[in-house]
């Protein structure tokens, strides 16, 4: 599946929300191209960049990729465990983000980024998934229909402060139903990949309990 008709006007900028003075505990710009320099280090010269979008990506994506393939990572499963503060929520009212937690599995879509603007795309990755640390990159083994493929994958930081150890539904539920900021709300965040992911024929069954207890509790807007 090739995708190399994206308008780049719909790409998503993340200088648009991104403050004059960055938040306590945010990367630096010299720490989040050190970040990147290391997952470079691991990438064998002239093969093929995947990324494995599961969340937001789906949707929104930071880059132009030229193909697409449907993949499952084995050993990590989609939850929203990472505290949000800043873009769909704020310090008074913090929502949740995706990210890949240990155990399970977790269906998504690899990306192949343009050989020629690999490196423009990748900064502008980390950027905008980089801002606090609370991912942590790493290279994954990926499963698809013509075989394995190797991608960088965002899996959550379970040492950083943002991390949210296993919770309730419920408490879920009530936090992203409640939180909204400058980007939008955090409802708006888990019911778009919600459909994003059954528009890819992808079923999520818990992700799906959880876009019905936020309905259910009548979520804020912009």
């Amino acid at each position: 599946m090739t995708d190399d008709s994206t308008p780049a006007d719909k790409l998503f900028d993340p200088a648009e929300y991104w403050p004059d003075q960055p938040a306590p505990g945010w990367l630096t710009d010299a720490e989040r191209q050190a970040s990147l320099d290391a997952i470079l280090a691991e990438h064998e010269p002239g093969a093929p960049i995947w990324i494995f979008g599961y969340g937001s990506l789906l949707w929104r994506p930071a880059f132009q990729s030229v193909e697409q393939k449907l993949a499952t990572l084995i050993g990590y499963h989609r939850r929203f465990c990472l505290v949000m503060k800043r873009f769909r929520g704020t310090e008074e009212c913090p929502g949740l983000m995706l990210a890949l937690d240990r155990g399970g599995l977790c269906r998504g879509m690899a990306f192949r980024l343009d050989a020629a603007s690999a490196e423009t795309d990748l900064k502008g990755l980390w950027k905008r998934e980089m801002v606090t640390g609370g991912y942590r990159p790493r290279w994954s083994r990926l499963k698809t229909a013509e075989g394995p493929l190797r991608a960088i994958t965002f899996v959550a930081n379970r040492g950083n402060d943002r991390y949210l150890k296993p919770h309730s539904m419920d408490y879920a539920a009530e936090m992203i139903a409640r939180a909204c900021g400058p980007v939008g709300s955090n409802a708006e965040y888990l019911h778009a990949t919600h459909e994003h992911l059954l528009g890819l024929g992808i079923s999520d069954r818990g992700l799906a309990q959880l876009d019905r207890l936020v309905r259910a509790k009548g979520c804020v807007t912009r």
